[in-house]
């Protein structure tokens, strides 16, 4: 039990950690050790954003097939780091469900896919539907 303590605690670090690169990426690019980087187009956001359309132009539309959506993580430093950032935080979720309610481990991966899954569907459908001006 200790131990998945230790687990469920060092998950929220590194959720803390890649906030932190999301909001540095973001806000303090030219400031921060990422500007030192290669692959500037992946690293800085303010250029990063536009990897998820083809040739880097919104109007082409997509870039390869999920890049807008689910392969979204892939294109830019911001959205990786969001993934694990969610993907750190659900499985501490997760992890603490199934110890308090002394659950089996096969569990964990329902309640681990079925939490994202709900979090990343409700986001598309505000995302896509629901704010946009029609």
């Amino acid at each position: 039990m200790i131990i998945t303590i230790i687990i469920i605690v060092l998950l929220i670090i590194v959720a803390g950690i890649s906030k932190s690169i999301m909001d540095t990426v973001d806000f303090h690019f030219n400031e921060s050790i990422f500007s030192t980087l290669k692959k500037k187009m992946w690293w800085n956001e303010s250029e990063g954003w536009k990897n998820k359309y083809k040739d880097r132009d919104p109007s082409k539309g997509r870039a390869f097939p999920g890049s807008l959506t689910w392969l979204v993580w892939i294109t830019d430093s911001w959205h990786f780091f969001q993934m694990i950032m969610l993907s750190s935080l659900f499985i501490s979720i997760t992890l603490s469900l199934t110890i308090c309610l002394s659950l089996q481990w096969y569990w964990w991966i329902l309640i681990f896919f079925t939490s994202k899954g709900l979090m990343t569907g409700t986001f598309e459908l505000f995302w896509s539907k629901v704010w946009k001006k029609n």
